[in-house]
C-alpha cells in the first residue's frame, strides 16, 4: 500500500473495520495481487469478498480507488453460496451496498440463533 495513496482494498478492509466488521486477509500465496479479504459471521456463514479494477483484474489488492470498477463477494453456508457482484463503478456506493448486505446477513444470523 502506498502512504500517500490507500489501495481500493485497504480502504474497503478499513471500512468494513470501522462498521465493526474484522476482516482476516487471505491469498493463493502464488500471485502478488492475488488477494482476497474473509468475514466469518458465524459458523454457518463464511463471507469473503475482492476488490476489481478497471483492467479487470480480480482479487487486486494493488489498484486505487480511482481504478475501482467491482467488489466481489461469495458467502459461503451450510443452506446454499451466494455471490453477489457490486458493480456500479462508484466505489463509495458499491462500499456502501457491501456492507449493508453483511449488516443484512448478520441480522439474519442473529434472527436465527433466537
Amino acid at each position: 500500500m502506498s502512504s500517500s495513496k490507500p489501495t481500493a482494498f485497504d480502504t474497503v478492509l478499513s471500512r468494513l473495520k470501522a462498521a465493526g466488521f474484522p476482516c482476516t486477509v487471505e491469498s493463493d500465496g502464488k500471485t502478488a495481487d492475488e488477494t482476497w479479504a474473509a468475514y466469518q459471521l458465524a459458523d454457518t456463514f463464511h463471507l469473503t469478498w475482492g476488490t476489481v479494477s478497471d483492467t479487470g483484474a480480480e482479487n487486486s489488492a494493488t489498484h486505487p480507488v480511482s481504478a475501482h470498477r467491482a467488489l466481489s463477494a461469495f458467502l459461503a453456508t451450510d443452506y446454499g453460496d451466494d455471490h453477489r457482484l457490486f458493480d456500479t463503478g462508484d466505489f463509495d456506493r458499491d462500499v456502501a451496498a457491501l456492507l449493508a448486505w453483511i449488516t443484512h446477513l448478520t441480522d439474519i444470523d442473529k434472527d436465527a440463533a433466537v
